[in-house]
Formats: structure tokens, C-alpha cells, sequence
């Protein structure tokens, strides 16, 4: 056997033995054990959870950024469109003014 094969199995040997170290020092189950106990407590708590009715929509809810967002665009079609009205409406009046009556003397 190469000596790198040595020293690359060597690696991986000590890799995994840190791991397991420091799963056992930080107080994780290891991969393989999963404890009963916590898992038949999330159940029990995911199922009270569900079986709760849904909060109502809050009516005084901070709003967020996405909210923010689309208020000022709204606010600025609704500019946009005053804009346009009066545009339109000074040019109506700028015709009726030039052309004062479709009844042109025959």
C-alpha cells in the first residue's frame, strides 16, 4: 500500500473521531440515536399546535417592508393617473377654447 494511502486513511480516522468528540462535548445525540423522549415531546407539542385555531388577523400589525412597497407604488399610480387627468383636461379645454362650437356657419 502507498504511504499516501496510509496518511489519507489516517485522516479520515481522526476526521471521524473529532466528530464524534464534539458532538458528545456540545451535548448532541449522535446521528444514529435520536432520544425518544424529545421526539414524543415535539409530537405531542406539533399536535396541540395544530389542533389550536388560527389566530384572527391582527388589525393594528406593524407593517412590513414588502407592505411599505406596494402602499408607495399604489400612491405613486394614483399620482401618475392625476397627472394624466389633468393633462387630458387641460387639452380639452385648450380645444373647446381654439374651436368654440361644431356649428360652422353653411
Amino acid at each position: 500500500m502507498p504511504w499516501f494511502a496510509i496518511v489519507a486513511i489516517v485522516a479520515i480516522v481522526i476526521f471521524g473521531l473529532t466528530q464524534v468528540i464534539s458532538l458528545i462535548a456540545t451535548g448532541h445525540p449522535l446521528p444514529s440515536g435520536a432520544k425518544n423522549d424529545e421526539v414524543e415531546d415535539l409530537k405531542k407539542r406539533i399536535a396541540e399546535l395544530e389542533s389550536e385555531p388560527a389566530p384572527a388577523e391582527l388589525e393594528d400589525r406593524i407593517p412590513t417592508k414588502a407592505d411599505e412597497n406596494l402602499a408607495a407604488e399604489d400612491r405613486w399610480r394614483l399620482e401618475m393617473l392625476e397627472a394624466r387627468l389633468e393633462e387630458l383636461e387641460k387639452q380639452r379645454r385648450r380645444k373647446s377654447d381654439e374651436d368654440p362650437g361644431d356649428s360652422t356657419p353653411d
